[in-house]
């Protein structure tokens, strides 16, 4: 049994690394925008956290993936302090921005495959909208490296809840007949997404995953809506600038004939503990 549950879960690893989106335009041309991204559900947060405090009262975090530290800083505001860990350098500079602010959270400019902290220095590792960019075997292994016994681990993602918000759903129909050829790399992600609960309930020092979602409306003005549309990578790699344009052109004027008051996000986790 032990044996094939192994197999199974390279299996599922080696699906991911196949499946895992071509590189789609520089991090560093966007690292500006993501403060204007949605933030993850409080609620969400708030359930995991009370999980993790069950193991210690001041459990120390490695938010891995950290884009500019949207997680790490929720997390320092409920009292917690840990790592915000990113690999790449001009996020971490942004984030870096209100780090003055947050002195429990220090950031560490590494992938998740490599942290290059202690073994067992952590009680939890979050990746944050970012696991379907590792290494999935490597970043587990680390994972369960620098955390201690019984810490956890969770997965966590935030994406637009096309199926309860017309408003959204509108703003992609329309992207695709603008554009019907470019490849969206939240596609391949939602497929990794299904599998996730299986991964992380037969990887070997993992046990009991669960997993939590919510949607939420966020309130966001046509500046911020922008912005968050302008910190997009897959788009903007695959067509002229002059259609990009357009494209940004078409969503500000959708909101400004919608003018809603709210758009819907939906939190996930994928949560698990280390034996």
């Amino acid at each position: 049994m032990a044996r094939s549950l192994r197999l199974n879960v390279k299996v599922m690893e080696e699906k991911m690394q196949v499946s895992k989106t071509a590189s789609l335009g520089s991090w560093s041309e966007v690292a500006e925008c993501y403060p204007a991204f949605p933030a993850y559900s409080r609620r969400l947060l708030k359930m995991l956290v009370d999980e993790v405090k069950h193991l210690t009262d001041a459990p120390i975090f490695g938010d891995i993936g950290a884009g500019t530290g949207a997680i790490a800083y929720a997390l320092a505001d409920m009292g917690l302090s840990g790592y915000a860990i990113e690999p790449e350098s001009q996020m971490v500079a942004v984030g870096q921005r209100l780090a003055p602010t947050y002195p429990a959270v220090s950031w560490i400019n590494a992938p998740g495959e490599c942290t290059g902290l202690a073994d067992d220095s952590l009680d939890w590792v979050c990746y944050s909208t970012s696991f379907h960019m590792t290494n999935a075997s490597e970043a587990l292994r680390e994972s369960i490296r620098i955390l201690r016994p019984r810490g956890f681990f969770t997965i966590v993602y935030v994406l637009a809840d096309l199926e309860s918000d017309p408003f959204q759903l509108e703003i992609e129909n329309r992207i695709r007949d603008m554009a019907p050829a470019v490849r969206r790399a939240v596609t391949p992600v939602i497929g990794q997404m299904g599998s996730y609960e299986a991964l992380l309930n037969q990887y070997p020092g993992l046990r009991n995953c669960i997993r939590l979602a919510t949607t939420e409306g966020i309130s966001m003005t046509e500046e911020r809506y922008i912005k968050y549309w302008s910190g997009r990578r897959d788009i903007p790699s695959q067509v002229s600038p002059e259609v990009w344009n357009s494209i940004l052109q078409m969503i500000a004027e959708t909101f400004r004939r919608w003018q809603p008051g709210s758009l819907r996000f939906r939190s996930t986790a994928w949560h698990a503990q280390r034996l």
